[in-house]
């Protein structure tokens, strides 16, 4: 399973149209990917974010504030299990956990 994110504000860089970034299920590549970053800083976000979607750093340094946002609330939550006992969930079942236009479900496998 991975999560499929609509951006609000898609945008272009050279002829690639991003419109919706799809977030893998992590791999202990993914996190390998941050190296020494400081862990809990945009960039560390945005080298797992990278490495999670496929897409470029170049890439996902385009993406607006408002939708990164939402997707380092989700990253935040990886990062979670990947630190703590809790278990990686790809499913939230509480609402109060998952802002209003975050994310939605595809299965890609």
């Amino acid at each position: 399973m991975a999560i499929e994110y609509e951006l609000k504000q898609p945008f272009k860089v050279g002829e690639l149209d991003v419109k919706k970034i799809i977030i893998q299920r992590p791999k202990t590549k993914d996190f390998i990917a941050v190296g020494t970053i400081p862990l809990g800083s945009v960039a560390a976000d945005t080298a797992l974010l990278s490495s999670l979607s496929g897409f470029p750093e170049s890439v996902i340094t385009q993406i607006d504030i408002d939708d990164l946002s939402v997707l380092r609330y989700y990253v935040t939550r990886i990062w979670d299990s990947y630190f703590s006992s809790k278990p990686y969930i790809e499913n939230p079942t509480i609402a109060e956990e998952t802002p209003q236009n975050m994310i939605t479900e595809k299965d890609t496998a």
